[in-house]
């Protein structure tokens, strides 16, 4: 008997082929049935290897691009990696037991059981796509139990007087992903797992305080003429919320209005900021931006001059010009942040549009150094998370507490 037999009745032993041919029966049995409805797409990783596991049996259901499709059960760990021509299930070893795939559906075998992912547990069930550069997972469960993967890493670990606050937000995100799962209906996720929708871990850091806010407000979002509205959110507004319209370029909204919020964020670490640049530090950061945004050719940029033009009455930038040996740029509303990257951290854009700047020069009139002096932490619409933090300490509930800050929305119960 060869390696590769017995590496094959090995696998055998933890691996048992459930055989199917047509694309129907792997529509049934693609694992949602494990699901309790509604549930919510969110893709939570681009790579090129996914390592698998479960708490129990878990399935492997596999397409491949002809529709052809073979379903396996399995106990033990397993890793799908991308080729040039499709997702290839393999044991940890190495040992290939099929390829080709352009999805695998991966599901527990008990409701009550959850999938480990690259070693993290997760509710629900994952799907995996090949892109024909890498692998897209997508975790597909309850919006209930994904809002217990959303509320810790996007408030922290609060307490009972902030109770309120983690119910506001529970509905804050439950509202914002409902409005995600209609507006994305024809693409393979509703969501990203990162800030440019809401931060989701899956079941690591989740808390008991925050599963209850999300137990109490079940099925509760908010609406506007019968509409689930976009619920954003943002961690700090600096004393002010901001008109969306302000911040991007979006219609103005009636329930997405500047609130007065002095008195309840002003506790925050972000609520004042300051921070430098050497002036060639930030001339590459707006340099970088501007060739990606707008095509620009030059590869040196040097900062003469940076001018604010034009506030909102938040305070926050309507527009600022940048003038340089390349001409004068204009930079306006949120974009501002993502030209001025962070000194320390350029992989992050500046924490507010809110800022004051200040230039340093020599005795010849150069730049030396630049200083930013800002307030507020985030874009600036919809609530204002520590302001909602502090609310709940002054004894506010949550449905007050979301009434300030989408003025004349609506809390309803949808399921």
């Amino acid at each position: 008997m060869t390696y590769r037999k017995i590496s094959y009745y090995i696998a055998l032993s933890v691996l048992f082929l459930v055989g199917c041919s047509r694309l129907s029966y792997v529509d049934r049995q693609m694992g949602r049935e494990i699901l309790r409805y509604p549930y919510v797409r969110v893709k939570i990783l681009d790579v090129d290897e996914i390592k698998l596991g479960c708490e129990g049996t878990y399935r492997i259901n596999c397409i491949s691009s002809d529709g052809n499709a073979r379903g396996y059960y399995s106990v033990a760990p397993l890793q799908a990696s991308s080729s040039s021509s499709g997702i290839v299930l393999e044991e940890l070893s190495g040992f290939v037991l099929d390829s080709l795939f352009e999805k695998i559906y991966v599901s527990p075998n008990n409701r009550d059981h959850n999938l480990h992912i690259n070693g993290k547990p997760f509710h629900g069930m994952l799907e995996i796509h090949f892109t024909g550069n890498g692998l897209q997972a997508v975790n597909v469960l309850n919006i209930e139990l994904y809002l217990n993967g959303v509320l810790p890493p996007e408030m922290g670990r609060l307490g009972k007087k902030e109770f309120e606050a983690l119910k506001a937000q529970a509905v804050a995100a439950r509202t914002y992903a409902y409005s995600r799962i209609k507006a994305n209906s024809g693409k393979p996720y509703d969501l990203v797992n990162n800030i440019m929708d809401q931060v989701y871990i899956g079941i690591k850091g989740e808390y008991k305080l925050a599963n209850r806010a999300i137990q109490e407000t079940h099925g509760e979002i908010l609406t506007y003429n019968g509409r689930p509205i976009t619920a954003y959110y943002h961690s700090t507004c600096g004393g002010k919320t901001e008109d969306i319209n302000n911040v991007w370029d979006k219609h103005n909204s009636d329930y997405l209005k500047s609130v007065d919020d002095d008195e309840y964020c002003k506790w925050s670490k972000y609520y004042t900021w300051s921070m430098s640049w050497k002036p060639q530090v930030l001339a590459n950061y707006i340099r970088d931006y501007l060739k990606n945004d707008r095509d620009f050719e030059g590869d040196s940029l040097v900062i003469e001059d940076i001018i604010i033009a034009e506030r909102f009455a938040s305070g926050r930038i309507s527009h600022l010009a940048v003038e340089t040996n390349h001409g004068k740029f204009l930079f306006f509303k949120d974009q501002i942040r993502w030209a001025f990257r962070r000194p320390d951290r350029p992989d992050l854009i500046l924490p507010s549009s809110n800022f004051d700047i200040h230039l340093w020069r020599d005795q010849d009139g150069n730049l030396t150094e630049i200083t930013a002096e800002g307030r507020g932490y985030g874009h600036g619409v919809g609530m204002c998370q520590t302001g909602a933090i502090g609310r709940a300490r002054d004894g506010q509930a949550y449905d007050k507490i979301l009434q300030t800050y989408y003025s004349n929305a609506r809390i309803e119960r949808v399921y």
